[in-house]
């Protein structure tokens, strides 16, 4: 029996799931041979492979929504088609239905100098937002691109937050300065976290905000601010740390402590 594997990433705002049995080469020729070429294979060995994304998708450049799949594939010695189908009970793919696919995209394989003896599904050059989804076994590798664009989910998560009693006025404000968003509107949910909290911290990032804003005016006074509420930091090194960040602030806008 072939051994079942259980994989989990996080990626993007969520993860990626897989599950998938390796069977072995043992001596044996795969593509071509044992996995015929041209025929939907279940990808793997047992019941059919799953991949889950817990939220919407691009793969291999298609858009897939968040939820589990089968993952089958048809090897060719050119082009692989790679197939997401949302029958997930199958075992093998002796009952797979191509109405029920997801999507189908293809993908160039790749021949590497060393044979790998049991089958392998892994995701490679894993980056916040984009992985490939690669495909191992004996000398073939094949690899499809997946990518997630959170944006619009999180814009989505920070408006229905701001309807409640605990608005995320500090999250949401640095979300819209490291995403290049209305940046007054990140000074004004700032604004609301110093009303109730003012501290050295809040002060400074609203003045790396309004320097954002070419505000510098405004940022240098905000930088005042930080750095007269920091001489009251018991701990040393952050006390250093914020004097050394404001100083740099008013430097860059151009105005002296």
């Amino acid at each position: 029996m072939s051994p079942t594997v259980h994989t989990r990433e996080d990626f993007s705002t969520s993860y990626i799931e897989m599950v998938y049995a390796r069977p072995s080469k043992r001596g044996r020729d795969v593509f071509g041979k044992l996995v015929p070429y041209g025929e939907v294979w279940r990808t793997g060995a047992n019941s059919s492979t799953r991949i889950k994304f817990g939220e919407e998708v691009k793969f291999g450049g298609q858009v897939v929504p968040a939820g589990t799949y089968a993952l089958f594939t048809i090897p060719d010695p050119k082009e692989w088609t790679i197939i997401l189908n949302k029958d997930t009970s199958q075992w093998g793919a002796y009952d797979y239905r191509p109405e029920l696919d997801q999507v189908r995209v293809t993908a160039k394989p790749r021949t590497s100098n060393t044979a790998m003896e049991s089958f392998s599904m892994v995701l490679e050059n894993l980056q916040p937002e984009a992985a490939d989804l690669t495909i191992r076994w004996d000398k073939t590798r094949v690899s499809v691109p997946i990518v997630a664009d959170p944006d619009a989910r999180i814009m989505a998560q920070i408006q229905e937050a701001m309807k409640t009693d605990r608005k995320p006025y500090f999250a949401a404000a640095q979300y819209y300065y490291s995403t290049d968003k209305d940046i007054n509107q990140a000074v004004a949910w700032l604004d609301e976290v110093i009303k109730q909290q003012p501290s050295y911290y809040t002060y400074y990032w609203k003045g790396k905000m309004l320097q954002k804003a070419n505000r510098k005016d405004e940022a240098a006074e905000a930088a005042r601010q930080s750095l007269a509420l920091v001489k009251n930091e018991q701990n040393e090194r952050t006390k250093d740390e914020y004097t050394r960040l404001n100083e740099q602030l008013l430097k860059e806008v151009g105005k002296k402590r």
